[in-house]
């Protein structure tokens, strides 16, 4: 059993964001000598990242989209402490034959194999008369951010040795 240890830096989502400056903010509160409260700390975090208090970071943050994750992201990693501690905690070990088997579960689960269910066509790029997907993309969009690039990549093409995939409707899905 192997695990691998991957920076989430480039792809945090906002759960794990409002973690790591949780975690700062802890971190704050053990090394404080005056002994503060940790919601004291927590609210630091959140006025110096332009919130009025840490409930309104955590609202903003749980109904944030990517966009809006990624631009307070970039200003937490742009203050010097808080940053340094972003950069160096942002970081996930995982399983990796488990990883490789959920990707794999998930994949067979919403894609078939063309071979499977559509007709030959030659002239087609895949020669099948219809549309593969993508392995990698598909599997990127899906786990982008709780698995590593290289292991996204990996698996797809292995997926893809088996391929092509494609999305198979059924009939009332086709009307």
């Amino acid at each position: 059993m192997s695990s691998i240890t991957f920076s989430t830096l480039d792809s945090l989502p906002g759960p794990d964001l409002l973690d790591l400056l949780r975690r700062y903010a802890k971190a704050n509160k053990k090394a404080d000598p005056v002994g503060k409260a940790l919601s004291w700390h927590q609210d630091q975090v959140a006025i110096s990242l332009g919130f009025k208090n840490w409930s309104m970071l955590h609202k903003h943050l749980a109904s944030a989209n990517w966009s809006a994750v990624d631009q307070l992201k970039t200003l937490a990693l742009k203050k010097p402490d808080l940053g340094e501690f972003v950069e160096e905690h942002a970081y996930k070990t995982i399983d990796e034959d488990d990883a490789a088997e959920t990707m794999r579960q998930w994949a067979r689960a919403k894609y078939s194999r063309l071979i499977d269910f559509a007709f030959y066509d030659n002239e087609s790029e895949t020669g099948f008369s219809w549309p593969a997907v993508e392995m990698v993309m598909e599997l990127g969009e899906e786990f982008s951010g709780r698995y590593p690039q290289v292991l996204i990549e990996k698996v797809g093409l292995d997926l893809e040795v088996d391929g092509p995939w494609g999305l198979e409707l059924s009939e009332s899905e086709i009307e």
